[in-house]
C-alpha cells in the first residue's frame, strides 16, 4: 500500500505577508487573468530568505503548481468570488487567501469562467517594485528555477454562467 504525501499548508502568520499582483494578458488564444504570488522580504525576528523560500515551496506544493519550463498544469477550480471579493483556495481545510484589489475586468473574466494563471516565486519580492522590476524579478526567478505556475478557474458557484440547480427546484 502506498500513501500520498501529506500536504502541510503554511501558517496564517506566514500567509499574511504573501503579496499579490494581478492583471490581464491578451494573446491570440484569448484573455488570461494573471495572479502573481510573492512574499515580503524578511522583517521580523526569525525570518530569513530560506524560511520564506521553504514556506513558498510548501504553498506551491499545496496549490499543485509546476516548474515554468513545463506547460502550466491545471490545478483545479481554486478561485471564488463573492460580493466583489476574490479568494484563493490554497488547500487548507478552513481558510482561503483573500486577493485584494483585483478590479472589475479581472473579476468579470474570472466570473465568466476564464482561465487564471497562478505564478508563484520562492524569492521575496524586492521593495519599491514597478511593473518592469517585477518582470525582471520573475524572469530571473524562472531562469534560477525559483518560480512555479499553473492554471485555475473560478469555482462553478462563482461563475455567472453556471446554473446551480435545476429549474423548479
Amino acid at each position: 500500500m502506498t500513501t500520498s504525501p501529506i500536504k502541510v499548508t503554511p501558517g496564517l502568520a506566514f500567509l499574511a505577508d504573501v503579496n499579490f499582483a494581478h492583471g490581464m494578458h491578451y494573446s491570440d488564444t484569448g484573455p488570461v487573468a494573471q495572479l502573481l504570488m510573492t512574499h515580503t522580504p524578511p522583517r521580523r525576528a526569525g525570518e530569513t530568505v530560506e524560511w520564506i523560500e521553504a514556506g513558498m515551496r510548501a504553498l506551491s506544493f499545496c496549490l499543485g503548481l509546476g516548474p515554468t519550463h513545463e506547460q502550466p498544469r491545471y490545478v483545479g477550480s481554486r478561485i471564488s468570488l463573492h460580493h466583489g471579493i476574490a479568494r484563493l483556495d490554497y488547500g487548507d481545510d478552513w481558510w482561503e487567501l483573500r486577493i485584494p484589489g483585483t478590479g472589475q475586468e479581472w473579476q468579470k473574466h474570472v466570473a465568466a469562467g476564464g482561465p487564471v494563471r497562478l505564478t508563484l516565486s520562492f524569492d521575496p519580492t524586492p521593495d519599491g517594485r514597478t511593473q518592469e522590476d517585477l518582470s525582471r524579478f520573475i524572469e530571473a526567478g524562472c531562469k534560477a528555477g525559483h518560480v512555479r505556475w499553473g492554471t485555475t478557474r473560478a469555482r462553478p458557484r462563482s461563475r455567472i454562467n453556471v446554473r446551480t440547480s435545476r429549474p423548479g427546484v
